[in-house]
């Protein structure tokens, strides 16, 4: 199935539910209710319209479970978040839709529930499309930037230069209809076997991404179809026209990175820096250390740390800042602050550190001692062997 296709196709599924739900809540309302019965007395002809949307919408979905279904089995990585929430969204859609119509023909005494059913698919068919379908809108280039004369130009000329040639006329490749074909290249042959994250993790220039693909001519298909040698200079030509906006991605995620590292180094810096804060602002620690700390583990974990001082605190706020935590570096202070003073040291932690640093403190110096004595030794001997040579040449 195209992605075209595809696309069209979540598109129509979204209305259908929303269709189908809209004259549910209509057909199965307080006008047409039976009580009694237990059953709607709506009017036919809108049941049946009910019916159709309902079927139709079936109908959509077993074509794409068909097409979907297959590739799970081909893929060769492990899944990404968002595609196995898709999958399981999916089959809870195939559970709930496989439910009523059970409903419809067998056991319509529990027709009174309907409603429910149908507001379950379309709470998972809206999660599932805003899942997909934005993407393989953006990935059409609706907008138009693929296809803007400027990039195609751009493609032209970095095709143009590649060493060799790509084999095909550029007209042919670099056109509206080429970047087209490239894409269902790139998802009906490539992401077979790849994850698109894994493909499209760094943007390459127009003969990085020939070798590349020739690479995979190379490779037997184990899934799926494998890369024909026309289909190079296409695909090619997509993932050049694309790469502005792989680069761009790949631009955010540097800075990002380079924003958690500066902030992570500022914090690194800080933990053996200051003198614990003498006053401090309990309300303001302990709302600070519910808000940021206790949504992603219990006061036990930060109990098991037991008591320590704020550099020692320093480094535990350092790990969760390198686990995600949003901390600004006044946060940072005050909450160090406040773990210094809701959970301090015990005398004895503070007895055992000074023992330890002040048998460290003897280790070191008895070190620096035997290494001074050693060296005297060593200078020693050393003359003593130069006096013996010079009196064996006297």
């Amino acid at each position: 199935m195209s992605t075209t296709l595809s696309m069209w196709l979540g598109i129509a599924f979204l209305v259908l539910a929303i269709v189908a739900v809209l004259l549910q809540a209509w057909l199965w309302g307080p006008k047409f209710w039976d009580d009694e019965a237990k059953k709607t007395r709506a009017p036919k002809a809108w049941l049946r319209v009910h019916a159709f949307a309902g079927y139709t919408y079936g109908i959509i979905y077993a074509v794409m479970m068909w097409n979907m279904l297959p590739r799970l089995w081909e893929y060769q990585y492990e899944l990404p978040a968002r595609t196995v929430i898709h999958a399981v969204l999916a089959i809870a859609i195939g559970v709930l839709l496989i439910t009523k119509i059970m409903i419809l023909l067998f056991f319509r005494h529990f027709e009174e529930a309907m409603p429910r059913y149908g507001f379950g698919l379309l709470i998972c068919t809206v999660a599932m499309i805003t899942l997909s379908v934005p993407f393989a809108i953006r990935a059409h280039d609706l907008e138009g930037r693929t296809t803007d004369p400027e990039n195609i130009e751009r493609v032209r000329k970095a095709l143009a230069d590649v060493e060799g040639g790509v084999g095909v006329d550029l007209d042919k490749v670099v056109t509206e209809a080429g970047f087209d074909r490239g894409r269902q290249v790139l998802v009906g042959k490539c992401i077979t076997c790849h994850d698109m994250r894994t493909i499209l993790a760094k943007p390459r220039t127009a003969k990085g991404w020939m070798n590349v693909n020739e690479r995979m001519l190379e490779k037997p298909a184990v899934f799926g179809d494998a890369l024909d040698p026309e289909d190079v200079p296409y695909v090619t030509a997509y993932l050049v026209a694309i790469t502005p906006d792989i680069q761009r991605s790949a631009k955010s995620r540097r800075e990002d990175a380079r924003e958690k590292e500066a902030r992570a180094d500022a914090l690194l810096e800080a933990i053996h820096d200051a003198d614990t804060v003498l006053e401090v602002d309990k309300a303001a620690g302990e709302a600070l250390l519910q808000a940021k700390c206790l949504d992603c583990h219990e006061m036990e974990e930060t109990e098991a740390h037991g008591g320590d001082d704020a550099s020692g605190w320093r480094s535990v706020i350092a790990a969760m800042v390198d686990e995600g935590a949003e901390l600004t570096e006044e946060e940072i202070n005050l909450l160090a602050a406040y773990l210094e003073v809701k959970f301090p040291k015990s005398a004895e932690t503070k007895a055992a550190e000074a023992k330890k640093e002040a048998e460290d403190e003897a280790a070191a110096e008895a070190e620096a001692k035997k290494e001074a004595e050693e060296a005297a030794a060593e200078e020693a001997e050393t003359e003593a062997e130069a006096e013996d040579e010079e009196e064996e040449e006297a």
